[in-house]
């Protein structure tokens, strides 16, 4: 009998904490998102955020990127900032997302990756969300200059958001489940929203 109860409690416990977690999913369903920035860009390893043109590039830098481009891997890495504010009595969070990064109206990367944040009633945060691509994948055949001022556009037009946009779809794990927003959210220029659900 005690065995019984003791599995009853488990059991309801397990479930109260699953309507929870639901919530918070609800409640960061319901925030109120904004883009932020773009951030900590960086071509083949080198920081390119203070550069205004591919001759900006250092005596030092200037062989990685040749390098990179004879290896025909020229990674760009950055991060989308996004204000996230939630409205909501109660907290809102999340443990991972779907996304889709969007670039100046074409569709560049599709996946999911781990991200926690919990805002409480009332708060706002950011949401820093890291990418990474091979620019061979996407302009092959164009030369090393336009390659590298396409990725100091990115780092210096940080007040044009209409550059970038990010597609996300937030989901929570209970145990060994995860519950995913029906939809996604798309945060960015002229809000393009995604075909796929």
């Amino acid at each position: 009998m005690k065995a019984i109860k003791y599995l009853f409690l488990m059991l309801s416990i397990v479930l109260l904490s699953g309507c929870a977690s639901v919530k918070g999913l609800k409640n960061f369903a319901s925030c109120d998102f904004d883009f932020k920035s773009v951030s900590n860009v960086k071509l083949a390893t080198i920081d390119v955020s203070n550069l205004k043109s591919a001759s900006s590039l250092s005596i030092k830098d200037t062989p990685k990127i040749l390098a990179a481009f004879a290896k025909k891997k020229l990674n760009l890495n950055f991060n989308v900032n996004v204000a996230v504010k939630n409205p909501n009595d109660a907290t809102a969070r999340l443990d991972g997302l779907d996304y889709i990064l969007w670039i100046d109206n074409a569709k560049i990367l599709t996946g999911s990756m781990p991200q926690q944040l919990s805002l409480g009633a009332k708060q706002s945060g950011t949401l820093s969300l890291p990418f990474s691509f091979n620019l061979f994948d996407f302009f092959s055949g164009k030369s090393s200059s336009k390659m590298i001022s396409y990725a100091i556009g990115l780092a210096t037009n940080n007040a044009d958001n209409s550059r970038v946009k990010v597609s996300i779809k937030p989901y929570f794990a209970v145990g060994k489940q995860t519950i995913k927003l029906p939809a996604y959210v798309t945060i960015g220029g002229d809000k393009i929203m995604p075909s796929g659900k």
